[in-house]
């Protein structure tokens, strides 16, 4: 059986610019997983740095308002577990950029940095844009 593969993003905007993360982070996961599910868990973002016509032209995206504001972290986790929403689970902040494609298919837990899809220590490459 296949495994199916979401994200979550952990959104906070309470800034012009805190509002442009978001909106990255969403197109860079749309970049290179075009039509898998993203959840984005809001935490008391203020509104008025939302970029409505952006949030709602989203395909395959769904938005959830936290009923328990300022708990930052937790979030995701506790609504992943209240809803399972796919069988794997990418948790990322509204300010992590995922840059290429990376295998996240685990049969367990794991962070981010421990997929093997960036090679360390490689000064020449890493100032590359």
């Amino acid at each position: 059986m296949d495994k199916t593969l979401g994200f979550i993003i952990l959104r906070y905007v309470k800034d012009t610019q805190s509002s442009k993360f978001w909106i990255s982070s969403h197109q860079y996961i749309r970049k290179f997983y075009k039509d898998n599910k993203i959840i984005i868990i809001d935490d008391n973002s203020d509104y008025t740095f939302i970029d409505e016509d952006y949030q709602n032209s989203l395909e395959n995206t769904s938005i959830i308002k936290s009923e328990f504001p300022k708990r930052a972290e937790l979030l995701p986790f506790y609504y992943y577990s209240k809803n399972k929403f796919f069988d794997i689970a990418v948790i990322v902040h509204d300010s992590v950029f995922i840059n290429s494609k990376i295998d996240f298919y685990t049969d367990t837990f794991k962070f981010l940095w421990h997929f093997n899809s960036h090679q360390w220590d490689l000064p020449e490459r890493e100032k590359q844009k």
